[in-house]
């Protein structure tokens, strides 16, 4: 009888201990994707607004010159990190690697921040942040043919609830651009391309985030300089433009910074939660952005499109409380299976 009775006893601490394990990992994962998400959204907010204003107002004009410091100076803090041992890079990048998977981020990066900042030459930031909430649904389509995400029918409705706030949003938009709404499309194809590669390095591939800055940002480099040699070194190499940056070097160090802080927190948030969470975040950060947008530098927004914005915020909290239930769900599995692998001796218990 008392060895039933320990056996019992036993049996519920191990259940005790392991629902507290469960509880503490969700937890965790809950604390690390908001830390991540806040970050994210306060660093590529302020980016976004001090391109505009260098742009604009520093009489600065060359956006594909402006793109690549971010890659630069996180390339330069990340190999200072691993020459003075902080970071210690786990993976090998053979040459099939860097073909099949960081090319193409390169290529993709480089698009997608040179068309991002052009777009201000032509279209205003409040109109440019609206028509980003059509990329979502860009980025589930990509996941799901590439197998890294399954589509169901609650994120599906999130994700078309957010475009058609959108779409109500967009309807009654004056300033279109011919030329604003290619470079639109373009940086949006080429964005939810970013997404889907860096999902696969950093999930199935599972680098770490100074480890896929280290490796990456060298080749978005490469393909933004290809950028600024053939739009704008000719224009660059003009004393009043150049020494622009030697007259008042803090915006354009500031924007160094922020490059790498937003190029940082973007790797940790597709790691963590995905990159259509990471899509679908962005589309609540930029409400925050038309709001300043308003207020700062004089954009106007109509009854209609305030309705739009809050579709877009429902759709983007139906997505978010649906994938965030799947991945506490999956986490909670990974921890049932561990345990069960332990108790039947199929795993070595230290």
């Amino acid at each position: 009888m008392r060895g039933a009775h320990t056996t019992a006893t036993d049996s519920e601490q191990s259940t005790r201990a392991r629902k507290k394990r469960r509880d503490d990992a969700t937890w965790a994962y809950c604390a690390k994707s908001v830390t991540y998400l806040v970050a994210w959204s306060l660093v590529s907010g302020l980016i976004i607004l001090l391109n505009n204003w260098i742009m604009h107002y520093d009489g600065f004009p060359f956006p594909i010159t402006l793109s690549a410091t971010g890659p630069l100076c996180s390339w330069a803090i990340a190999a200072l990190l691993v020459l003075s041992g902080h970071t210690r890079l786990e993976r090998r990048v053979t040459f099939r690697t860097w073909v099949l998977h960081i090319f193409p981020i390169g290529v993709f990066t480089a698009i997608t921040y040179a068309a991002g900042n052009e777009l201000y030459m032509f279209l205003s930031v409040s109109f440019i942040q609206m028509m980003k909430s059509l990329s979502p649904i860009v980025v589930l389509f990509l996941l799901v043919v590439f197998r890294l995400d399954v589509i169901t029918y609650p994120k599906l409705g999130g994700v078309l609830l957010m475009t058609v706030g959108m779409v109500i949003a967009c309807y009654t938009e004056p300033a279109f651009s011919g030329k604003g709404i290619a470079l639109m499309v373009l940086g949006e194809a080429a964005e939810a391309m970013r997404m889907v590669f860096f999902q696969h390095l950093l999930g199935a591939q599972q680098f770490g985030l100074i480890e896929g800055l280290f490796y990456t940002c060298p080749a978005n480099f490469f393909f933004l300089c290809i950028g600024i040699a053939v739009f704008e070194e000719r224009s660059l190499k003009e004393k009043v433009h150049y020494s622009r940056v030697l007259d008042n070097p803090l915006p354009y160090i500031a924007i160094s910074l922020l490059g790498f802080l937003v190029i940082l927190s973007t790797l940790g948030v597709i790691q963590v939660c995905g990159s259509l969470t990471f899509k679908a975040a962005g589309q609540v950060r930029n409400i925050g952005i038309i709001l300043i947008s308003v207020a700062c530098l004089g954009d106007h927004v109509t009854g209609q499109q305030a309705v739009g914005y809050a579709v877009n915020v429902a759709g983007f909290a139906v997505y978010q409380v649906v994938k965030t239930r799947e991945d506490v769900r999956a986490l909670q599995r990974g921890f049932a299976d561990k345990n069960d692998e332990k108790q039947f001796g199929l795993i070595e218990v230290p």
